[in-house]
């Protein structure tokens, strides 16, 4: 039973997160999400108690997983350099292998109703420009270097699924963001 139930909980914030991502949260309902995974609404609040927790849940775990990926594309890195282009390239690449996910980060950051969430993924990279800022490397404030690289890619990710950037390849989109993103630091 125990197996069952864990994979209902993971098929409905398998389909909220489809819903959210599409709809949004104000227009998604609970009855919504029963419907398309199959079961009635009651059955949802044996896994969860509210639209709510679902949401935290489905932000819990993303930005658990995003920040872990950004974690290791700093320590990859060997310079600073290096580094800024290895959090681009994840970004990037998360954004497009994973739009639902990253889509439902920029929903949840452009509505979030409580103004003191921790751990988003943003923090990481804060984190980092403020290291490059504390040793002179960084042009600007490291928030506004965190606006400008975080910026750029939610509009890269939206032109990329409105077909705007249909002729160029991934690695030519992403390489042009890095060229952007290194202007950032001083030479």
């Amino acid at each position: 039973m125990g197996e069952k139930r864990s994979s209902t909980r993971e098929k409905i914030l398998e389909v909220a997160l489809r819903l959210f991502s599409k709809k949004g949260f104000k227009e998604t309902t609970i009855k919504d999400i029963a419907k398309e995974v199959g079961i009635t609404e009651g059955a949802i609040y044996r896994h969860f108690t509210s639209k709510e927790e679902i949401i935290n849940s489905l932000l819990e775990e993303i930005t658990q997983e995003l920040r872990q990926e950004l974690f290791e594309s700093i320590e990859r890195g060997e310079s600073d350099e290096e580094r800024l282009n290895n959090i681009i390239d994840t970004l990037l690449r998360y954004a497009f292998t994973k739009p639902e996910s990253f889509r439902f980060l920029n929903l949840y950051h452009l509505l979030k109703e409580s103004p003191q969430v921790e751990n988003l993924p943003g923090e990481v990279i804060l984190k980092f420009l403020n290291g490059l800022y504390l040793k002179g490397k960084l042009m600007v404030y490291p928030e506004v270097a965190l606006a400008v690289i975080s910026g750029t890619v939610e509009r890269i990710f939206v032109f990329r699924e409105k077909g705007v950037l249909k002729s160029y390849t991934d690695e030519e989109i992403r390489n042009s963001v890095k060229e952007v993103a290194q202007k950032l630091l001083k030479k």
